[in-house]
């Protein structure tokens, strides 16, 4: 009997649970009489808590300085899997670090293709120090995943969550990327159920970039790498949104300008506004006042934050990825840059070129935003403008 078969079985007996997913496409059990569900439950548990002890060292280390959660111990962890001959990679449908061992994806993805029977196993490393863990086998062009999950509970690795199911949608990219989705019916609002995770690697110099320059920004509540802009001519760039994001890496502190549901009006002095603005723009200052609202009598702009109806809150925003970059003879830096949108299973929403001006001190300027036209380019759907000064008066 195949591992899936048996997985399923005892996922049923110790849940209770007619089918170990809630797709309408759940594996189908074989006979309870088939196994000890019990011996399996255990196998499958101590093969984990076991991996995990591998790196208890790097967990334990992490916890001590206060540093779980952060990019560089996700990448200690992945690489100590890898040492072991795991295939591993960070959060699933973030991608921040190369996958380790990507080759042991490649060949189960050849045989899906190929309509061979196969299996395969990856661990996504989540900021808790634990991971989820992926076990993959195909039959017939067919793909059923066994998704659990392990966590660190006071020093102690335990498998807290399964679930199994038939992958309802499998997509490659060219670019090395895999999408895979739990059928979930309409209407469904639990958690999501694609995930994304790219195989091929990208340079680190690319994911280095992309972390300085580009993902602090990203696409969630603004349009500054959705639109076309230059330092000749602002006008689409909304640099209320931007106030609001860039206001802690000007200040190292949050913005003390806090949303509502209503949405919050400010009246930000010419300075703090303008500090904020300036040490990422090459804008001065009529320029700027002329594309807010600025009261000149008081020397203060006027700063309303998104509310209830233009928040474009959605958990669902793609992310950022930097595939190449070139530096310039004038000391910028063009960075080629593609939307990744693992709800849509897009590896490339579209593309977009982002011109950085690196200054003294680490600091640096935008300089320009443009978006290559392509035929299979996509709206941004997760992006909602925000109200003009008469929109948000009529809510």
């Amino acid at each position: 009997m195949r591992r899936r078969e048996l997985l399923t079985v005892l996922i049923l007996i110790l849940f209770g649970i007619s089918g170990c997913s809630r797709s309408s496409q759940n594996i189908q059990p074989a006979e309870a009489s088939e196994i000890n569900a019990t011996t399996l439950e255990q196998n499958i548990d101590e093969e984990s808590k076991k991996i995990a002890m591998l790196y208890q060292d790097i967990y334990e280390k992490a916890v001590n300085e206060n540093k779980l959660g952060s990019l560089g111990v996700v990448q200690n962890i992945a690489n100590r899997l890898g040492e072991y001959g795991y295939a591993a990679i960070d959060t699933e449908n973030q991608n921040q670090i190369n996958m380790l061992h990507p080759e042991l994806i490649e060949q189960f993805i050849k045989k899906v293709e190929d309509k061979q029977e196969g299996e395969a196993t990856f661990f996504s490393i989540i900021e808790s120090g634990g991971f989820i863990r992926f076990d993959l086998e195909t039959s017939e062009g067919k793909v059923y995943v066994t998704r659990s999950v392990l966590n660190w509970e006071d020093g102690i690795p335990i498998v807290s969550y399964k679930d199994c199911y038939e992958a309802y949608d499998w997509v490659y990219s060219e670019n090395g990327y895999l999408f895979f989705e739990e059928y979930f019916p309409p209407g469904y609002d639990g958690a999501p159920g694609y995930t994304a995770i790219r195989v091929k690697s990208l340079d680190e110099k690319c994911r280095e970039l992309n972390r300085q320059y580009i993902l602090p920004i990203g696409y969630g509540s603004n349009n500054m790498f959705i639109l076309n802009w230059s330092e000749d001519n602002f006008d689409t760039l909304n640099f209320y949104d931007l106030f609001d994001i860039l206001y802690p890496y000007v200040y190292k502190i949050p913005t003390p300008y806090v949303k509502s549901l209503e949405g919050e009006i400010y009246h930000v002095p010419k300075d703090e506004f303008e500090k904020v603005i300036q040490s990422y723009f090459e804008i001065d200052s009529d320029a700027l006042q002329a594309k807010t609202r600025y009261l000149k009598q008081n020397q203060v702009y006027e700063y309303r934050t998104r509310g209830f109806y233009d928040c474009a809150c959605t958990p669902n925003i793609p992310y950022p990825e930097v595939i190449s970059y070139q530096e310039n003879e004038d000391g910028t830096i063009k960075l080629t840059v593609n939307v990744v949108w693992p709800e849509e299973h897009l590896a490339e929403a579209f593309c977009h070129e982002v011109v950085i001006r690196p200054l003294e001190d680490g600091k640096f300027q935008y300089v320009s935003n443009r978006v290559i036209q392509s035929e299979k380019n996509v709206e941004p759907t997760w992006y909602t403008e925000k109200f003009t000064d008469e929109e948000w008066e009529e809510q």
